[in-house]
């Protein structure tokens, strides 16, 4: 972990230079640079590296799509009959719903309290139009489910973390065309969420401000990877990247925990995420994973603020359907990226506010 006590945000990186005799020129003498970056709160490396292409391979989805609709169990005329209802204690209906949007028990559970979001009436939806008001209501249903847990589970001594996340469609790990999102409410944390709160309480310890409250400042001052604001919410592309063609992230300043967020919250959320989708498709993505995570329940905004994170996932080849995933992130837990931070950034600029919003 970087020393918190500095107070000073430092984005820290190293060039590496590989040499080899290349049979692309005759087995001259070529060079190739890899950096290596430093997560600026946890010390935490990821590698730019292997810039041979900035765009997704066209996929065609359309079969996938046609062939899941007779029998999708997320489909409007089927969702209610072949999904299960969660105890009359917890929601009298069976489900929580909203709009479009059913909330109902996770069939193969993460935890006590696992659920299932499906997004829209829709059997499919496009990354390059996703409608705010589906987004909105889904994620609404989705905390409505999170605060009745709660409730239930009470504030005792044991701490809650609540999440929501999305696999969207096939390279993002969707095991159903139909939209949808997994929502835990859980009492231990994954091991990512307990790093990086471990590392924000130190640095919220030692400087009196949450560091995301710090990270908006520097990079806000920075620009090169700022990209807007959509509302209250604040949208950068990390200094230190996750996936292969560029994520961005979401902060949401003074909501400590994923069940503070409020309606405006949640429309400012969607429609910077439709912005950020829309950027995306229009370099070939279709699929994404997106988390939404923050502090305990109950927990301060001064150590933590809730952040959303948009990582675009494709395959790396289409024919093989080689995803790009590999050993070095889930083995060696080091991402690397084919696209830098800073033009993730610039690309992702030109989709905001547009006039018809």
């Amino acid at each position: 972990m970087i020393n918190s006590s500095s107070g000073r945000i430092e984005f820290r990186s190293e060039r590496k230079t590989g040499r080899f005799l290349d049979p692309r020129n005759g087995f001259e003498l070529s060079r190739s640079e890899t950096e290596v970056r430093y997560h600026p709160l946890t010390g935490d490396t990821a590698r730019l590296c292997h810039f041979t292409i900035d765009r997704a391979p066209p996929v065609d989805f359309d079969e996938a799509i046609a062939s899941t609709r007779a029998d999708c169990p997320f489909c409007p005329e089927r969702v209610l009959d072949v999904t299960p209802r969660f105890e009359a204690d917890l929601a009298p209906e069976g489900r929580v719903r909203r709009g479009e949007a059913v909330v109902f028990p996770n069939l193969f559970p993460y935890d006590d309290y696992s659920a299932i979001t499906v997004v829209s009436a829709a059997h499919s939806l496009s990354m390059a139009d996703m409608p705010v008001r589906v987004i909105v209501d889904a994620l609404g249903a989705s905390l409505d489910f999170l605060r009745i847990v709660d409730r239930r589970v009470g504030k005792g001594d044991q701490l809650s973390f609540p999440l929501v996340t999305w696999n969207f469609m096939p390279p993002a790990g969707g095991s159903q065309i139909h939209p949808h999102l997994q929502v835990i409410h859980t009492s231990q944390p994954t091991n990512g969420q307990r790093r990086l709160l471990a590392a924000e309480t130190a640095w919220a310890e030692a400087n009196g401000r949450a560091f995301a409250a710090d990270l908006s400042e520097a990079e806000r001052a920075r620009a090169e990877r700022w990209i807007g604001e959509s509302g209250g919410t604040q949208w950068l592309v990390p200094f230190l990247p996750t996936g292969m063609l560029g994520d961005c992230m979401a902060l949401f300043p003074g909501r400590a925990a994923v069940t503070d967020l409020n309606e405006a919250d949640l429309v400012d959320f969607a429609t910077g995420l439709r912005w950020a989708l829309a950027g995306y498709a229009e370099w070939g993505l279709q699929s994404f994973n997106l988390v939404i995570t923050g502090d305990a329940s109950g927990g301060a905004a001064d150590r933590r603020w809730v952040t959303a994170s948009v990582v675009p996932r494709f395959y790396v080849n289409p024919v093989m359907r080689s995803c790009d995933v590999a050993y070095m992130q889930l083995c060696l837990d080091e991402n690397f990226a084919m696209i830098y931070p800073e033009e993730t950034a610039e690309r992702l600029r030109r989709h905001w506010n547009p006039p018809s919003q």
